[in-house]
């Protein structure tokens, strides 16, 4: 899709022919340059619709283009509408490939775009939030002067750009403040460094839009190309006079651009799979739509609910069937087949023909990671076997493969309860009907383990993968010292309540211990961390079956001489 407010639409043409309407020179070139690329683009069999975006334009309706070309100013010489447009579509969940073209300077475009899709924060808000006099009257006094006069603290381009697409403060400033004494305190100091970078992003941003914090990636010398959240955009320079090679150059610097920034493998599947759900418009006829019965007694089961947790639950069935023909869709699409393996072997030949001979280097390198670091080759195949076996916990309540933690201990535990026993209204047992609403669940105590112990090992399947504070953390389920699983009970408090957004992690359990010949209750606050996948968590609950039906006897041994 093509956007310029200067071309001109259908129905302006009409009232021109019938003497309504005049148009401007520049209106008539602009339209000239929008055939070109119309024509250029249905070579390429890309459709290419073409829209002025002065009335009734909807976002969501441009998103679904395979490329968008926009003109930086919509609105006469005001960049603000292309902004807002851009800031709407790194938030979508399609991946949406851009090129600006403009007529200003490449460079000023670059940071202004830049800075606004990496949000901004206001510089007075931050510095009463710190709420320290000194630090402000040195800002004030000292530091906000040097920036205006272009001197001292004020910073280059590059170390904009290099901010923006690290985030990480110039060390100029740092040696600049830590030579001078008047601020002593190293957070002070910190502070400031974060401000003064913050107060260049801030004064490019042409929007104010306080966001959340986003990561940009762009081009070194910040002309060419930028790329945050679901969004890519390369920039193109347009020429006063010459437009009729503009759909080659514009093709060509997209496809530069691109390869420069070198996308994952991972966004170019997602990126793919996105566009066949959205062109084909996947039909399902595997199941629902060929069991008309099957509907009619879900439809049943449904309306007759009246527990809500019961409703949903049956929802999330539909839910389920659904998502599995989409899967089976997806899987004997030829096309998609054709293009993910084209992709693997894309890199698989540039493997080959490459001098790095270590496949986890060549790999870790591709994925921006670094490679001089060998535990990036661990973290690697932690995230791996992770992924394998777990995912986020996004469960109503703890289940059978729940892997959780005991805040106050640092303790990490498995529930390897039977499933059916943790559905807060099953369980018709004596001790359930006590209990409720809480549960009494059984769960396995998980070790630490050493990397170097989980990761060649991980083949026997007794390790667990977890994340927590940004640490990878490894354990395993037999106590180490005597190659036993460890079995611990403890009350779920409150488990049929089902808990909110916030608070479903976290839950409180009791534990019962001895105080001298009196049962003491000692409460565990516990947090959720992961959810084992199906097949994991069955394993092992049946190892901890198998160890809790153990039968013992007994054999005398001895020394033979």
């Amino acid at each position: 899709m093509m956007i310029d407010d200067e071309f001109i639409t259908y129905s302006d043409s009409v009232k021109a022919l019938s003497g309504q309407k005049t148009f401007t020179e520049k209106n008539i070139d602009s339209s000239k340059r929008a055939a070109l690329l119309e024509s250029f683009f249905q070579s390429k069999k890309m459709i290419c619709d073409i829209d002025n975006c002065v009335v009734n334009f909807d976002v969501e309706r441009i998103r679904k283009s395979d490329l968008i070309i926009i003109d930086y100013h919509l609105e006469h010489d005001s960049p603000d509408k292309t902004l807002s447009i851009l800031n709407e579509l790194k938030d979508s969940e399609h991946l949406n490939m851009v090129v600006v073209y403009t007529r200003e300077k490449m460079d000023i475009v670059w940071l202004q775009i830049a800075s606004m899709l990496r949000g901004t924060y206001d510089i007075n808000s931050l510095l009463i939030e710190y709420d320290n006099d000194e630090v402000t009257d040195y800002w004030e006094n000292t530091v906000l002067p040097d920036i205006k006069a272009n001197v001292g603290y004020s910073l280059s381009k590059d170390e904009i750009i290099q901010y923006i697409t690290s985030n990480k403060t110039i060390g100029n400033l740092k040696q600049l403040l830590n030579r001078d004494n008047t601020l002593t305190v190293k957070d002070d100091r910190d502070f400031l460094y974060r401000l003064i970078c913050e107060y260049y992003v801030q004064s490019a941003n042409i929007l104010p839009n306080e966001q959340l914090y986003h990561h940009v990636n762009g081009d070194v010398n910040g002309v060419k190309w930028l790329q945050a959240g679901n969004i890519f955009i390369a920039l193109y320079h347009k020429g006063q006079d010459s437009y009729e090679n503009d759909a080659e150059n514009i093709w060509a610097t997209l496809n530069e651009s691109l390869c420069e920034w070198r996308p994952s493998y991972y966004q170019l599947l997602k990126s793919e799979i996105q566009n066949k759900i959205e062109a084909e418009a996947l039909s399902f006829n595997i199941h629902l739509a060929n069991d008309i019965y099957g509907q009619a007694a879900w439809l049943n089961e449904i309306i007759k609910a009246e527990d809500g947790v019961l409703k949903d639950d049956n929802i999330d069935v539909i839910f389920g069937n659904l998502a599995e023909e989409l899967y089976i869709k997806l899987r004997k699409n030829d096309k998609l087949r054709g293009f993910i393996n084209s992709v693997f072997d894309t890199y698989k030949q540039d493997f080959n023909a490459g001098e790095e001979r270590d496949s986890l280097k060549y790999c870790a390198r591709e994925m921006k990671l670094p490679t001089n670091q060998n535990i990036t080759f661990q973290d690697m195949y932690h995230a791996l076997n992770m992924n394998l076996s777990s995912r986020n916990y996004e469960e109503k309540h703890i289940s059978t493969g729940t892997v959780f933690w005991d805040i106050d201990n640092d303790n990490w535990y498995l529930c390897v309860s039977a499933a059916c026993d943790m559905v807060p209204a099953q369980g018709n047992d004596p001790h359930h009907e006590r209990l409720r609403p809480h549960r009494l669940i059984k769960a396995l105590q998980l070790f630490p383990v050493r990397p170097d112990k989980a990761l060649p090992c991980a083949h026997h399947s007794k390790y667990i993968y977890a994340y927590d504070n940004n640490k990878r953390k490894y354990f395993s389920i037999f106590n180490e010292d005597k190659g036993l699983p460890v079995i611990d009970y403890m009350i779920i408090l409150n488990h049929s309540q089902e808990g909110n957004e916030v608070n479903k992690r976290n839950a409180t359990a009791v534990v019962l211990r001895n105080n001298d010949g009196e049962i003491e209750k000692v409460n565990l606050n516990i947090k959720m961390k992961s959810q084992l996948r199906s097949g994991y968590a069955e394993r092992y609950q049946a190892i901890a079956s198998q160890y809790g039906a153990r039968i013992g006897v007994d054999y005398i041994s001895v020394a033979l001489p």
